[in-house]
């Protein structure tokens, strides 16, 4: 293999490293949008220290708590999906 070969596989192998790279941030952005915070528009609220995620009101409504606006985010969306996790005493 000559030099200009090898310098021509090497630039063809980092550009398709590139749109992968690029393929992948995509696909990160297109599943963020698609969470139910996002598609539902939900309200992100701060509560004294912790931050909130609503949809409707307290009682009825899906909620998600945490200490930053994205852990409230999170835990909507695993409420929106599983329901509220509820403990027996």
């Amino acid at each position: 293999m000559e030099l200009n070969e090898y310098w021509s596989a090497q630039a063809v192998e980092e550009y398709k490293s590139m749109l992968y790279e690029q393929k992948m941030q995509h696909y990160g952005l297109a599943c963020e949008l698609q969470a139910p915070h996002v598609i539902h528009n939900a309200e992100i609220k701060q509560d004294g220290d912790m931050w909130c995620c609503i949809l409707g009101d307290l009682p009825t409504g899906v909620v998600g708590f945490g200490k930053t606006p994205k852990e409230a985010c999170d835990e909507f969306d695993i409420v929106w999906h599983e329901g509220y996790k509820t403990t027996k005493q």
